[in-house]
């Protein structure tokens, strides 16, 4: 039995969807919270246009009235993009139950300035009980009932640890984690990475180069966890080597096929869906500097996106850096 008696997910797209279906699956009810009234319509007949062979289940329901819903509901999902969610916390916070525990999906940081969600919760919203959700995730693949694993993410582990029991037994494994700062961090920079995997496939430079490039990815953003005040093995586990290794593996990541894309078609640059890597990227260098914290990588994509050095001038700067001994 769930202690979770009214769960809503703010955000009816693929991932809200997946998750609702993984729920319904070991039968947990939940509503999901669309912005008009033709897309509640269609999910409440049991349509996805998500996952068009995938029929939704009966246990899924949706509204456009996100303060009804929030007024009832215990434990909410923001699964909307990350540039909405603090426009989100902040009606569940005016809406929802207090001490309603809310669990964050958005992979991002909430501010320019490199603050994190958890950072800002604490600050303006301390009613809300956070958790980060976040892992090696395609939302179809979990929608289609294909196992994965992933991480809840809490200061308090046991809170992160009911919130994984409500998954148990689903195709989503889920693992309580007590550092939802670094958990944060890895899911926004993973998406910057994949961008350069991206280009370095769309450039054919090679198994090698992608993957030295997601290695050393990975060192830099453990700097960046470490200084910030993360656990530095954070990025040791499916928040970190687990996610980077799924978002560069091909172009079903949103940010990789933009890499790639950006070097096959350079026309069609600004023609892309979400791109989360993009809205991480001037956080990541603030946060970066402000700490100083050297990231060659996610400078070197964010010359080549900016149009302020040449690729091939790039790669040069790179390989001609000072050598340093891999482990500092």
């Amino acid at each position: 039995m769930s202690v979770f008696s009214n769960i809503c997910f703010y955000g009816g797209g693929a991932w809200g969807q997946a998750l609702a279906l993984t729920l319904a699956s070991i039968g947990h009810k939940s509503t999901l919270i669309v912005s008009d009234e033709i897309r509640a319509k269609e999910i409440n007949n049991h349509l996805s246009r998500r996952f068009p062979k995938t029929p939704l289940n009966s246990l899924i329901q949706a509204s456009t009235k996100s303060n009804e819903v929030l007024k009832k509901s215990d434990l909410v999902f923001i699964t909307t993009e990350s540039k909405r969610v603090l426009k989100v916390m902040e009606e569940v916070s005016l809406f929802s139950s207090k001490r309603a525990n809310v669990i964050i999906t958005s992979k991002g940081f909430a501010t320019k300035d490199g603050q994190t969600f958890c950072d800002i919760a604490e600050d303006q919203f301390p009613d809300l009980k956070l958790s980060i959700l976040t892992g090696p995730t395609f939302a179809d693949e979990i929608a289609n009932n294909q196992p994965a694993a992933a991480i809840v993410a809490n200061k308090d582990v046991n809170s992160a640890q009911t919130l994984c029991e409500l998954f148990h037994n689903s195709n989503l494994r889920l693992y309580p984690n007590d550092d939802p700062l670094g958990a944060s961090i890895a899911g926004a920079v993973k998406n910057i990475i994949a961008i350069g995997a991206g280009i370095i496939v769309g450039l054919e430079l090679g198994d090698n180069a992608k993957a030295a490039l997601i290695t050393r990815g990975l060192s830099e953003t453990s700097e960046l966890i470490k200084n910030a005040g993360g656990k530095f093995s954070t990025v040791f586990g499916l928040a970190g080597i687990g996610d980077m290794s799924l978002t560069c593996s091909g172009p079903h990541s949103r940010n990789m096929a933009y890499g790639i894309n950006i070097v096959k078609d350079n026309k069609n640059r600004n023609k892309q869906g979400l791109v989360e890597g993009l809205n991480a990227l001037d956080s990541t260098i603030f946060l970066a500097e402000k700490l100083n914290v050297e990231m060659p990588i996610v400078n070197a994509i964010n010359d080549i996106l900016r149009k302020e050095a040449n690729i091939n001038e790039v790669i040069k700067k790179l390989l001609s850096r000072p050598i340093t001994n891999e482990f500092l």
